[in-house]
C-alpha cells in the first residue's frame, strides 16, 4: 500500500540516505553509463517521485521546495543522481496533465516515467489514437522506467481535448518494454544518468495518453478537468516549475565542491613551499573566489525558488515573457557558475584530483554537462532576457 502522507523533513532525511547510496555507486554509474537496480529500488522506495503527485492518485500534494530541497541534497553526494532525483518526480508534472484515464492508468502502476521532448516521432493516425515509430536519443533513466513519453508533432483532434486542436509538439506515452533501449549513452559527463536512446515501431498510442505540450507549457490546466486546484502541480507555470530543478542539481553540486576544496586544501602538504597549502595566500584567495561562486548560485536559486512559490501561492498558471526570460537567465547564470566551479576545483587541487573515478573529477564532468543542456545555453538566455528587456519576444526555449 502507498505511503499517504511525508512530511518535509522526511523527504530531507531520505534523501541523504539515497545520496549515500548514490555515492557508494559512484564511480561504477559512471563507468557503466547508469545507476543500477540497487539505486533504483532505493528512489522507489524512497517515494520521491509522488512530492508533487496529485493526492487522489496517491501523492504527497507537496511543494516545490519540498521536492527541489530533495534533488539539492541527492546532487551533493552524485550530481547524475540528483539529474534521477529530478526527473522521476518532475515527468509526473505532465502526467498530471494527461487526460483523467490516462493519469489514473499511469499513476495507477505506480512506476517512474521518463520523456524525450523532441518532436521528432512519426504518427499514422487509427482509430482511438495513432501508432508510433521513430528513434531517440537522451533517454534519463530509461532503464529505470515503466512509462516514456515521446515527442512528435501531432495532429490532435480539439473535440477530443477541449483546446485547439491541428498539428503542436506533444508527448506520446508508451511502456518503455513496447521499445528497444539502445545502450549507447557514453558521454563526456553525467554518465551516471543512463540517458539511453530508445527506437520504437509502430506503436498504438491511444489518445488518453498524449499530451499537448504546446497547451500545458502556455497554461498548466489538465486536459478533460477533474482536478484539485489546489495541487501545487496544478498552481505554477509548467516550464519554469520544471526546469528550476536544473538549477538545483547544480548548487548541491558546487556545495558538494566547495566543501571538497576547503577540506583537501587543509589537508594538502606543498612541499616545494615548505607549508601546507591551505597557509598559501594564493590558495586562500582562491577558496575565497570559489566559496562566493557558490554563494552567489546560492542566491539566484533562492530568487527563482521564491519566485515559483510566489506563482504557486497567486495560483498563476503562465508566466510573462519577461518573467519566464528572467528566470531562465538566473537558471543558466546557475549553470554556468557550475561548471567554473568544477572544472576550477580540480584545477586547485591539481593532478590528484584529475584521476579517473575521484569524486572532483567525476563531479567536474558532470556539472559541465550539465551546462551545456539545451535547456541551459547561457548565450541564448542572456539575448532572449535582453530582447525581453525592449519588449521583445523572446525565444520558446525560456
Amino acid at each position: 500500500m502507498l505511503q499517504k502522507t511525508m512530511t518535509h523533513e522526511e523527504v530531507i532525511k531520505r534523501a541523504h540516505h539515497l545520496g549515500k547510496i548514490a555515492e557508494a555507486g559512484l564511480v561504477e554509474a559512471d563507468a557503466s553509463g547508469g545507476y543500477g537496480n540497487d539505486f533504483k529500488e532505493a528512489m522507489h522506495e524512497a517515494g520521491f517521485h509522488r512530492i508533487l503527485r496529485p493526492k487522489r492518485y496517491g501523492g504527497y500534494g507537496l511543494g516545490h521546495r519540498t521536492m527541489l530541497e530533495a534533488v539539492r541534497t541527492v546532487a551533493q553526494y552524485s550530481v547524475s543522481a540528483g539529474w534521477l532525483t529530478l526527473f522521476m518526480p518532475a515527468h509526473e508534472c505532465w502526467v498530471a496533465m494527461l487526460q483523467p484515464k490516462g493519469r489514473e492508468e499511469i499513476f495507477g502502476a505506480d512506476k517512474f516515467v521518463a520523456d524525450i521532448l523532441y518532436p521528432i516521432g512519426q504518427v499514422t493516425y487509427v482509430e482511438g489514437g495513432l501508432r508510433l515509430s521513430g528513434r531517440w536519443q537522451w533517454g534519463s533513466g530509461i532503464e529505470m522506467c515503466e512509462w516514456i513519453g515521446l515527442g512528435a508533432i501531432i495532429d490532435l483532434p480539439g473535440e477530443l481535448f477541449g483546446i485547439t486542436g491541428g498539428p503542436q509538439p506533444c508527448l506520446a506515452t508508451i511502456k518503455v518494454a513496447e521499445g528497444n533501449i539502445i545502450r549507447d549513452w557514453k558521454a563526456f559527463g553525467l554518465n551516471g544518468s543512463g540517458s539511453h536512446s530508445i527506437e520504437v515501431k509502430d506503436v498504438f498510442v491511444p489518445w488518453r495518453r498524449v499530451c499537448p505540450l504546446a497547451a500545458v507549457k502556455k497554461n498548466a490546466v489538465p486536459i478533460g478537468g477533474e482536478f484539485d486546484p489546489e495541487e501545487a502541480v496544478y498552481r505554477t507555470p509548467f516550464g519554469p516549475a520544471f526546469t528550476i530543478g536544473f538549477a538545483a542539481i547544480a548548487l548541491g553540486g558546487i556545495q558538494r565542491m566547495q566543501r571538497e576544496l576547503r577540506e583537501r586544501l587543509h589537508k594538502r602538504q606543498r612541499v616545494v613551499l615548505g607549508m601546507k597549502e591551505w597557509e598559501s595566500p594564493v590558495a586562500q584567495r582562491n577558496l575565497g573566489e570559489v566559496t562566493t561562486w557558490v554563494e552567489t548560485a546560492e542566491a539566484l536559486y533562492e530568487c527563482e525558488l521564491q519566485q515559483i512559490e510566489a506563482w504557486t501561492k497567486e495560483g498563476r498558471t503562465s508566466a510573462t515573457e519577461p518573467e519566464l526570460a528572467r528566470d531562465a537567465a538566473w537558471r543558466c547564470s546557475i549553470g554556468k557558475i557550475a561548471a567554473q566551479v568544477g572544472f576550477r576545483t580540480m584545477e586547485m587541487l591539481g593532478g590528484a584530483a584529475a584521476y579517473r573515478g575521484d569524486l572532483v573529477e567525476v563531479f567536474a564532468r558532470d556539472l559541465f554537462m550539465m551546462s551545456i543542456h539545451f535547456g541551459q545555453a547561457y548565450d541564448d538566455h542572456m539575448m532572449f532576457y535582453g530582447r525581453a528587456q525592449y519588449g521583445l519576444s523572446a525565444h520558446p526555449l525560456v
